[in-house]
């Protein structure tokens, strides 16, 4: 281990049990960090990440310490051997240190109240096992000003991470930190970082290594697949199957219990689109981020092992359908199986969703895990009560690895989104969107007819979720803060032709919507059995003072794997025309 000499501010190399107490700081790394050669040739000075340095180890020496540590100067990042050791040994460096400084470059002592929760320090990857690993941890703001500890704070720390407040301190607890977090499941593990960054792919997995005891060589290059070996190594090492609880759907639907009529639905005969096979493992912490809640359970029914062909396991299998007698020979083509972990409630259980693939006549069956996607989340891992659990049966499977797991997902379910975007100009004039509903002209008078919508009037996004192509209209209401009854207008988006349409009024009828569908599809100005086909009226808006403005809308689409989506400008220009119909 290289540690920087506290005096003389030079690099000192020690191992085994030779290493001396020091401090440890860590910290959010900026552009102006000084780098292991340029602090070894004294020619780091000039830059701003050594104010850093001098401070860590003037407050080291406060503390009676001689050396301190930093990640920026203390690695030989040009070797990739130094880096791969260094990063499978930084939890316990960490866990080691006298003192850990956390430097929050953002905060200031004088506006902690604001700063601190918005620090930069707690979205990071690399924080993570930082906040957690030391056995004393003391904050410090932008000027070297200390905040106070992790254990005066850990209630409030807790709350901005959502990490347990046991994990984070308890007096007296004098157990090495490792030992503390391992008392807490994979998956609540994993939740904690479900919100954080790094800046490369495979950082988000290696950055976990410590706070799972577990050492891997390192791979850049790899990206995402650095996170399934870190949970093909957890598996190996820990027979805790919340690993398995991905996807969590945290809320139970049914009243009673019982397996909800979506799953149901969406599990249906194998054909819905809003279910498709998925992989075994997560693709990210992101995927456990409804798992705070869980636990250990009471140890799974059998040990379970990764092959090369999938995961090999005994679960009590519950059935999506009741339609007859359920037997381990039969009748589970759709299923839940049930984890051994616990959703924090003795009347819960926790179940990931299966399809059978094969059976091989021993008993033995091959499925593969399911996710449903509807306009929410997509989720795998739901949560039902002790009526559906009491319908199980234990039955060996083999959950196998998804062949297309890394292809195009969900290819059957296409995804229009419609999304409203209003120029400065255009929110001066006091209008702004009320609501947002697509039509299909097929029934052009029933919303969401033969497919879903969801409206967010937040971020002025419409989404339609459908299986097969159809035809679809967009209608978007408008009115102006004045409430007055003659100020409003409509804007229609044609989901097919890309082109947009300002409309007075925002009472439309099936009809209407149908002509305005045609002449959306056609040119306006086109010759229609010798005439000119009708050229909608301007839509002029009002402002006080007698300034008029007309309404221009603009359209752009894209197609970004199966999502179709419309950006819609709102603008306004000046209007001079002396005579005119206007909105107000």
């Amino acid at each position: 281990m290289r540690l920087i000499n506290c005096s003389t501010l030079q690099l000192d190399n020690f191992s085994g049990d030779k290493i001396p107490s020091y401090a440890i700081l860590s910290h959010t790394w900026g552009d102006d960090e000084v780098s292991f050669a340029e602090f070894s040739s004294g020619q780091g000075k000039r830059r701003s990440g050594y104010r850093k340095i001098l401070f860590t180890c003037r407050q080291a020496i406060k503390h009676g310490l001689k050396y301190a540590w930093i990640d920026t100067c203390c690695i030989d990042k040009s070797s990739s051997a130094e880096l791969s050791e260094a990063i499978n040994s930084m939890f316990t460096w960490y866990q080691n240190a006298r003192y850990c400084y956390a430097y929050l470059s953002d905060v200031s002592k004088a506006r902690m109240k604001f700063d601190f929760p918005r620090s930069r320090w707690f979205t990071r990857g690399w924080t993570l096992q930082e906040l957690l690993a030391p056995q004393q941890a003391i904050f410090y703001d932008h000027e070297w000003l200390p905040l106070g500890t992790r254990l005066q704070h850990s209630e409030w720390i807790s709350t901005i991470t959502g990490i347990d407040k046991t994990a984070l301190d308890i007096p007296g607890d004098t157990r090495p930190r490792g030992a503390i977090l391992g008392s807490f499941c994979v998956a609540k593990r994993m939740s904690w970082a479900s919100g954080r960054q790094t800046t490369r792919a495979e950082d988000m997995s290696y950055c976990l290594l410590g706070i799972f005891n577990i050492n891997m060589p390192l791979l850049y290059g790899e990206g995402e697949q650095a996170f399934v070996r870190l949970q093909e190594e957890i598996i190996r090492r820990n027979g805790d199957d919340s690993i398995l609880a991905w996807g969590l759907k945290p809320r139970i639907e049914h009243p009673l219990g019982l397996v909800p009529d979506k799953v149901k639905d969406a599990m249906k005969g194998g054909t819905s689109p809003y279910s498709q096979s998925t992989d075994i493992l997560a693709k990210s912490p992101k995927d456990f981020v409804h798992c705070a809640g869980l636990g250990y359970g009471v140890g799974s029914t059998s040990p379970f092992r990764l092959t090369n062909t999938g995961l090999r396991i005994e679960l009590p299998l519950v059935p999506i359908y009741e339609t007859k007698e359920f037997t381990a020979t039969d009748g589970f083509d759709e299923s839940i199986g049930l984890l051994s972990c616990s959703t924090g409630s003795h009347s819960r259980f926790l179940g990931i969703l299966l399809r059978l693939e094969r059976r091989d006549g021993k008993g033995n069956a091959r499925v593969k895990r399911v996710e449903i996607r509807y306009l929410e989340s997509p989720y795998s891992t739901i949560v039902i009560g002790p009526r559906a659990a009491a319908k199980s049966v234990l039955q060996k499977v083999t959950i196998a690895r998804s062949d297309d797991s890394q292809g195009v997902r969900n290819s059957a379910l296409r995804l229009r989104q419609v999304c409203i975007n209003e120029s400065n100009a255009f929110r001066a004039t006091n209008y702004s969107v009320k609501s947002g509903t697509a039509w299909n002209i097929a029934e052009p008078e029933t919303p969401g007819y033969g497919y879903n919508q969801v409206w967010d009037p937040l971020s002025l996004v419409l989404t339609i979720e459908e299986e097969k192509s159809a035809r679809y209209l967009a209608e978007f209401c408008f009115e102006s803060s004045s409430r007055r009854r003659d100020t409003m207008f409509s804007v229609f988006i044609h989901t097919v032709s890309n082109k947009a349409l300002a409309l007075k009024g925002s009472r439309f009828s099936g009809d209407d919507r149908r002509n305005i569908y045609r002449d959306l599809e056609e040119d306006y100005a086109v010759t229609y059995k010798g005439a000119k086909r009708h050229e909608p009226e301007e839509v002029i808006l009002h402002r006080g003072g007698g300034d008029s403005y007309l309404v221009n809308v603009g359209t752009r689409m894209r197609i970004v794997y199966n999502h179709q989506l419309f950006e819609v400008k709102l603008d306004v220009k000046p209007y001079a025309r002396q005579q005119y119909t206007s909105v107000t």
